[in-house]
């Protein structure tokens, strides 16, 4: 019986840390959505999360703008570098083989490899 009681206080414990410090009304949810339909201010807002350390929500920022925007190579290329940032360097490898590598400038693309691990290409 005390095991029983442990781990419902374990999984009590385990399942507050998980809910959200802060929910996001409805309202914000779709100004966020707003700003990230517009390739340019999509970009920027997930700049804006990154600067802050919310890497995760950049991701996700740059997720809808490509949904919106699916040829915005800059939106991708910078999506490539946040998930390479947050470890899922296979996401940021797909990503870096979907660009035109013509498109970017060579030092923006070899940065982002060097985040992803991928050795740089001439």
């Amino acid at each position: 019986m005390r095991l029983l009681v442990f781990g419902t206080t374990l999984v009590s414990a385990l399942l507050m840390t998980t809910l959200p410090l802060q929910a996001e009304t409805l309202a914000e949810l779709s100004a966020l959505s707003d700003r990230s339909a517009d390739e340019q201010s999509g970009i920027a807002l997930a700049q804006d999360q990154a600067g802050q350390g919310a890497l995760l929500e950049a991701i996700a920022t740059l997720e809808r703008t490509l949904a919106a925007n699916p040829k915005s190579e800059s939106a991708r290329l910078l999506h490539a570098f946040y998930l390479c940032k947050v470890d899922d360097r296979t996401g940021g490898a797909v990503e870096i083989g979907k660009l035109k590598v013509k498109k970017h400038m060579k030092q923006d693309l070899a940065q982002v490899r060097a985040a992803c691990g991928l050795p740089a290409k001439d």
